[in-house]
């Protein structure tokens, strides 16, 4: 059998799968049996895992979705970090691509991934997608022995077994935790004690929350937001906070689907809670008008500025896929219903 980073192609074990064996499949990953000469399969399941609600009506992913988020998680170890993702005096792909890109346009130490243009976001994940993808994409697929996904190379996309995605979302805390841990255990052997000082912070750090104005403005300058979507209280410029309603703790992207605006009160007092399903069916309606707004099949629109970013970020909404979300954040731990406090 070939070895999976030399497949350009594979297709997933279509038999029928239990629990027991997507397990051993997946837990490969974390043992010995999977060969390590960089730490790519670690940060390509945490891009699989942060992507994991972006797949379209097939489970598809694309490379440009995944590799985006790769480049993303390794310019905090890389550049602000130092941390090395290969053993001896040799040099990873991505810590040349990103090495490269920061002497290319004069970049200082310390800054973050998500203050640089769309555009240099681009060309650096395309960057790092043409470097990165012909071994992990393929070698991943071997590890979790072909049950996980189906790829092409030339295609650039992976498409989820559904078993085996459904199993990932039901459990992808303890796998995104599980991933962190021996992710780090093995940057720690071949980094020096002071590189890997608070390693999982960092590791943690490597996919933060971007700047939301953009969602405020696309949602109340738009959209004409003007009241608080939980409590109801009329908002002014100067107090309106933007709110993950399915909390970013659990999801860890930042899409237009899961925004709402919020008065100071209830962003603060629900953090990393859920809110009743009678705001998620609230949600629901509020993506609907969205989604019409940007795909009504009798209109053509030309976007610009913020509402491009808008049109792309509700391309693959679904409602159905947002209510399995939910589920799947309580199923996680986030059971923890918050109540706002409602105007009399």
């Amino acid at each position: 059998m070939i070895a999976g980073h030399y497949l350009n192609e594979g297709q997933y074990d279509l038999r029928q799968l239990n629990t027991d064996e997507i397990w051993q499949a997946l837990s490969t990953l974390f043992t010995t049996r999977s060969r390590n000469s960089t730490s790519y399969k670690y940060g390509f399941f945490k891009a699989i895992l942060d992507n994991l609600y972006n797949v379209d009506a097939d489970l598809v992913l694309t490379f440009d979705q995944l590799f985006g988020k790769f480049a993303e998680i390794y310019w905090n170890l890389v550049t602000k970090y130092k941390v090395k993702q290969m053993p001896g005096e040799k040099t990873s792909a991505v810590e040349t691509v990103l090495t490269a890109f920061v002497e290319k346009y004069h970049i200082a130490e310390g800054v973050p991934f998500e203050s640089f243009t769309d555009e240099q976001k681009i060309q650096l994940a395309q960057r790092v997608k043409n470097k990165c993808k012909h071994n992990v994409v393929g070698a991943l697929y071997g590890d979790t022995g072909q049950i996980f996904y189906s790829f092409s190379k030339q295609g650039e996309w992976i498409r989820f077994n559904p078993q085996v995605y459904q199993y990932v979302c039901r459990r992808k805390t303890a796998l995104e935790k599980l991933n962190y841990y021996e992710w780090a255990k093995y940057l720690e052997k071949i980094n020096t004690a002071e590189t890997t000082l608070n390693l999982l912070t960092k590791l943690d750090e490597s996919a933060k929350r971007s700047n939301l104005e953009v969602y405020r403005q696309i949602l109340f300058d738009e959209f004409e937001s003007r009241e608080c979507f939980y409590c109801g209280r009329r908002l002014k410029n100067d107090g309106i906070q933007v709110d993950h309603f399915i909390p970013w703790a659990f999801i860890k992207d930042d899409k237009l689907w899961n925004m709402v605006l919020a008065c100071p009160t209830c962003n603060n007092k629900k953090r990393d809670k859920l809110a009743p399903e009678s705001f998620l069916n609230k949600l629901v309606i509020r993506n609907q008008d969205i989604r019409l707004h940007y795909y009504n099949d009798s209109v053509t629109k030309v976007h610009k500025g913020a509402d491009v970013r808008g049109a792309e970020e509700m391309r693959n909404y679904r409602k159905e896929g947002l209510l399995s979300i939910y589920t799947y954040a309580q199923e996680n731990g986030y059971n923890e219903l918050w109540h706002p406090m409602r105007l009399v």
